[in-house]
């Protein structure tokens, strides 16, 4: 679906993170491109979502992704979906070749807010929201970056082997504990990560999975999302999503697996993840070395 909408302004001020249950961060935002059927109408049985948040202009890396280890037919035994979350970008030619590439493979979202870092927790909850209303058949979703390489057979099979009690209410992914904000960076790449007093006034932040790469089962995603909408906001994703679930109750649990930094995947470990690859080159690399390590594991799965 396509539509012409005015940009909404990039958000850069966040308040306090006192408890509330007023809405403080109304997530009125408009779909621009969707691809409602991509779940079957809700009628498939999905049992990953895989959502990538990704920039208008990175169309090349999504493509390495639809080749490599966000490819749908990937696992023959189940049913996995991927769309690629994107927000407005200014530039015209940008967008029309965005546009292009959703009538072409049907896995675009987008809404209208400026697609910018600080804006990076906006696309997020639009993750949450869209998985709650056009794919609540899927029983996982994997919020991800288009820079992250995930070994999806790994996953898969972890997550096929959680039990149904294990399956509810739960967060997966590497978590951070006890991390405190920078008000004063030591490097200019610090600085863009400087939370001040007047954005988040506590000492530190909760628990929260490492924003790159985490699963949530779907039977939480519109608590998450609704949750969000009274939380102030911080422009940080992945500890936004921290004081979401602290505020409803639900603990982080810690996976190895996501690993933070670029590092080859293999069937013969348990890596799930691999952060910072960040060229289609290295994208298809990854796959490569990948697939070789898992010829066994494709033959008998």
């Amino acid at each position: 679906m396509l539509a012409s909408e005015k940009i909404k302004p990039e958000i850069t001020i966040a308040n306090d993170t006192q408890t509330t249950s007023e809405e403080v961060n109304p997530h009125d935002y408009t779909l621009l491109m969707n691809n409602p059927g991509k779940c079957g109408g809700g009628d498939d049985d999905v049992f990953l979502l895989i959502m990538v948040t990704s920039a208008p202009r990175n169309n090349a890396q999504r493509d390495a992704i639809r080749r490599t280890w966000g490819n749908e037919n990937n696992v023959n035994w189940t049913v996995i979906r991927t769309v690629f979350a994107v927000g407005l970008t200014p530039i015209a030619s940008t967008q029309r070749l965005l546009e292009q590439e959703s009538i072409t493979h049907k896995d675009i979202i987008q809404e209208n807010f400026v697609d910018s870092y600080r804006n990076l927790t906006i696309k997020t909850v639009m993750c949450l929201k869209w998985a709650s209303e056009f794919c609540p058949n899927a029983k996982f979703v994997l919020k991800t970056d288009d820079d992250t390489f995930v070994n999806i057979f790994n996953l898969v099979r972890h997550l096929w082997r959680l039990n149904a009690t294990q399956a509810r209410r739960f967060v997966t992914g590497r978590v951070i504990p006890g991390a405190k904000p920078i008000r004063q960076a030591n490097s200019i790449y610090e600085s863009r990560w400087i939370v001040t007093k007047e954005e988040y006034s506590r000492d530190s932040y909760p628990r929260y999975p490492g924003g790159y790469a985490y699963v949530i089962s779907n039977d939480i995603t519109r608590l998450i999302y609704e949750v969000s909408l009274t939380v102030p906001y911080l422009f940080l994703e992945d500890v936004y999503l921290g004081l979401c679930l602290e505020k409803l109750g639900i603990d982080v649990i810690h996976e190895e697996g996501f690993t933070g930094w670029k590092k080859s995947l293999s069937c013969r470990d348990r890596k799930l993840s691999s952060h910072l690859v960040k060229s289609p080159f290295h994208m298809l690399q990854a796959w490569q070395r990948l697939m070789t390590s898992c010829k066994l594991f494709l033959k008998y799965n």
